[in-house]
């Protein structure tokens, strides 16, 4: 779409194939959608089918529409076969992008497929490193955090040489994306694996049992289409892949409306769907008034508008076209049709006969062939010659123009690329013979006691409270001194590479990174890598990757949304770490949900949440970010029989006393569970 003379995309949803039908006649210039098994909306109708896959495609492409796919989810070692069913039904369709959370599966991609791929959401891209390295692995596009401001957002773009597309419309995450686990604690549904159970949708209280603190409005930001097209942002997309087909259709139109007309119908908008509202908090940086949610009244508008929007017509932009035509006496009959870009096809039929008896006259020839009916064409213009007292079939005539129709559908379809797909080279990797080492990660260095320093191999500390450990202790346990850089860290990164060097200055060389570009930032300036929880990696082909690309890799911490089972088969050349103690992060949030109920001033007295249950959620800010922790630790101890003895064991301290720390060291040597805990989703079938 031009805006002001500015190329941008609309890009929507198409969770179905009417959904799809709707976003494209109405004006979008994309749509993404889901297969069956790997996106992050898998409780969406999708596309199933090859014959359903390839007919979407071509239902945009002929339209000169593009068409990206969801393939936006965590997958486990014995999914690769059926991950490739879905990469080879992707690339024989002819989609124009593949959106990719999971690193395994990029890793994949980049050997089989020949599609280009756009770095999803839920790959937590929220600053500049972030976007540098996927550029570096492969990428076209990047999908930014929702949460991440205008100025921001222009960071990144004036840094990286990379497409950037953020959401424009619809619902928000209370969750940085990637980052939630929420879901599958609670649920055993993995919002990573496309089966997000919405628990951010129930009531969450500090105080007031009536509240809803973990629930945001839906964003809108067609207000600023002008200013994102100036930035230089490629692509604005729709959230709703579940979502009616009136949301599409209202939310395309009002975008049309908008650039067109210079105005939309909000309220309208509100009314076919929002919670309490919209809000635009997140892009102008002003984060109040920001929760909302789906009330009586909310539904109450939607049915009451939802017949106006179905008999809202939307008129297809179609292809003008050109018929010229010669129906001469004795000579074959000719037409040949042209379209606007000037590309023509011609059709021969049968040779014109003197008529017998009732004669074909020309107005009934240039009848019959401007029935273009539901193609995507429509005569523009129509100039011919022909004899008097001629005779040519009606069937002879329609059978030209379907044929020249035809032709026209299959010149505009092979513009686009299909492929098939290459071998993919399978994991062979030797198991690691050694003995597991005991990893602890503290939030806090008051945890960095004489029994923590000596009983564990390696300790983690918070990146920006380094400075506060005395000199005595680093220069005695440098050896086994780390730092933890940020999982989420939304201002500049040159604080980070700041401390970074002041921290290698002093004799450490161990850092802990959580997202791609963390880790490429500790990676590049020389440290000793070890991959935390935050990276998702949940398969051999995500390891594989790592490898690849991370010089200094030493470690990596499996996501805690692993099974067992799955672990024991992942192939590494890598030593791997698991979390078998600690109260688990289940949402990295940029709106503190207890600051919205009680405000800061208050929030020492009040750093939990309590759910409809009545179990209390620990929250704790940075500053810039605030986590929600699980209501019990997963603990593991009287299960670790059940791991491969090489791999490392991690343990979480975050909202514990040094005397509880000491406690959970003597349980584990006891090989005891702690009486409060939970085995998470080890030992689970999570969906």
């Amino acid at each position: 779409m031009l805006v002001n003379g500015n190329e941008i995309e609309i890009l929507a949803p198409a969770g179905n194939f009417e959904n799809l039908k709707t976003a494209v006649l109405s004006g979008a210039d994309s749509v993404y959608l889901g297969l069956g098994n790997f996106n992050a909306r898998r409780n969406a109708k999708n596309f199933s089918t090859f014959e359903e896959v390839k007919e979407a495609v071509d239902f945009c492409h002929l339209r000169g529409k593009k068409a990206h796919v969801t393939l936006n989810t965590l997958v486990y070692d014995n999914e690769i076969e059926k991950l490739i069913e879905e990469v080879e039904m992707i690339n024989k369709a002819g989609f124009d992008a593949i959106i990719v959370q999971d690193l395994g599966v990029i890793n994949i991609l980049k050997q089989i497929s020949h599609v280009p791929l756009h770095a999803s959401t839920q790959l937590s891209v929220h600053n500049v490193s972030d976007a540098k390295k996927l550029k570096e692995m492969g990428f076209d596009r990047v999908v930014l955090s929702r949460e991440l401001s205008l100025v921001e957002i222009q960071r990144i773009l004036d840094e990286v040489d990379i497409e950037v597309e953020i959401f424009m419309h619809g619902a928000l995450c209370m969750s940085v994306s990637g980052q939630c686990y929420f879901s599958s604690a609670l649920g055993e549904r993995s919002g990573n694996r496309g089966l997000c159970a919405g628990v951010c949708r129930l009531p969450f209280y500090v105080n007031d049992k009536n509240r809803y603190n973990l629930s945001l409005k839906d964003a809108c930001y067609i207000d600023y289409i002008d200013t994102f097209a100036k930035m230089g942002i490629a692509s604005l997309k729709i959230e709703g892949r579940m979502k009616s087909n009136e949301y599409v259709k209202s939310v395309v139109c009002a975008v049309k409306d908008e650039v067109e007309k210079g105005y939309y119908n909000k309220r309208q908008l509100e009314s076919v769907f929002s919670r309490s509202g919209f809000t635009d908090g997140y892009i102008t940086g002003k984060r109040n008034d920001m929760f909302g949610i789906r009330s009586e009244e909310d539904k109450s508008y939607t049915k009451q508008i939802s017949e106006e929007i179905k008999n809202m017509d939307i008129e297809e932009e179609k292809v003008k076209v050109n018929v010229t035509y010669d129906f001469s006496l004795g000579e074959k009959a000719y037409v040949k049709v042209t379209d606007e870009e000037g590309v023509s096809v011609e059709q021969f039929g049968p040779i014109i006969e003197q008529a017998k008896n009732k004669p074909t006259l020309k107005e009934n020839i240039e009848k019959n062939l401007s029935k273009f009916g539901e193609s995507i064409y429509y005569v523009d213009k129509m100039d011919g010659n022909t004899d008097d007292n001629i005779f040519i079939p009606v069937s002879a005539i329609n059978e030209m123009r379907r044929n020249a129709i035809k032709e026209m559908d299959s010149i505009r379809l092979n513009r686009f690329k299909t492929y098939d797909i290459d071998t993919l080279t399978k994991i062979n990797k030797k198991d690691i013979v050694r003995e597991h080492k005991n990893i602890a990660v503290l939030s806090n260095i008051n945890l960095l006691t004489n029994k923590v320093l000596n009983y564990f191999d390696i300790i983690f500390v918070p990146l920006f409270q380094v400075k506060n450990i005395s000199k005595d202790v680093i220069e005695k346990y440098s050896e086994k001194l780390g730092v933890e850089i940020p999982r989420i860290y939304f201002d500049r990164e040159d604080n980070i590479e700041s401390m970074l060097d002041t921290v290698e200055e002093i004799g450490i060389n161990k850092a802990l990174s959580h997202t791609i570009g963390k880790i490429y930032l500790a990676d590049e300036k020389g440290f000793d890598v070890y991959s935390g929880f935050g990276s998702n990696i949940t398969n051999s082909y995500s390891i594989d990757i790592l490898e690849k690309n991370i010089n200094n890799l030493k470690n990596i911490t499996l996501s805690f949304e692993n099974t067992v089972n799955n672990i024991n088969k992942i192939k590494t050349n890598t030593p791997l770490s698991v979390i078998v103690y600690g109260y688990l992060p289940l949402m990295t949030v940029r709106n503190c949900p207890v600051n919205e109920e009680v405000g800061c001033k208050n929030c020492n007295k009040n750093k939990s949440l309590t759910d409809r249950m009545g179990k209390k959620f620990k929250v704790k800010c940075n500053g810039q970010t605030s986590e929600i922790f699980n209501t019990y630790p997963v603990c593991i101890f009287d299960k670790l029989d059940k791991l491969k003895d090489n791999i490392d064991r991690v343990f979480l301290f975050t909202n514990e006393n040094s005397k509880e720390v000491d406690i959970v060291i003597d349980k584990y040597l006891k090989k005891e569970r702690l009486a409060e805990s939970t085995k998470g989703c080890y030992f689970r079938k999570l969906l």
